[in-house]
C-alpha cells in the first residue's frame, strides 16, 4: 500500500504533466487527487509542504517531496516553475 506522501508525490506529477500537456481533463482530475490528498495530511506532515499546497504551488510541493530535504527546512531561493497556482492554461 502505498504512503499518503507516495500518493501526494503520484498525483503532483501527474498534475504537472497534465499542465505541461495542457490537458484540462487531466489537470481537473490530477487537482481534485491533489485536493482530497492535502486534506488528509496529519499534523506531523512537513510545515513547507502544507506551505506549498495551500498557496498552490504545486511545483515546489513536488520538488519538496523529492527533495529528501528535512521535514522543516526551508526550501532554497530561486525556486523554478512560476508563481503561486499558476497551471499554465489558457
Amino acid at each position: 500500500m502505498a504512503t499518503l506522501e507516495q500518493e501526494l508525490r503520484d498525483a503532483l506529477t501527474r498534475f504537472v504533466r497534465a499542465v505541461a500537456e495542457k490537458d484540462r481533463e487531466a489537470v481537473a482530475t490530477a487537482l481534485a487527487r491533489v485536493t482530497e490528498l492535502q486534506q488528509r495530511l496529519g499534523p506531523d506532515a512537513s510545515p513547507m509542504l502544507r506551505h506549498y499546497l495551500e498557496r498552490r504551488s504545486y511545483q515546489k510541493a513536488l520538488d519538496h517531496l523529492n527533495s529528501g530535504r528535512p521535514e522543516t527546512e526551508a526550501p532554497s531561493r530561486g525556486h523554478s516553475a512560476g508563481a503561486h497556482g499558476e497551471t499554465g492554461l489558457s
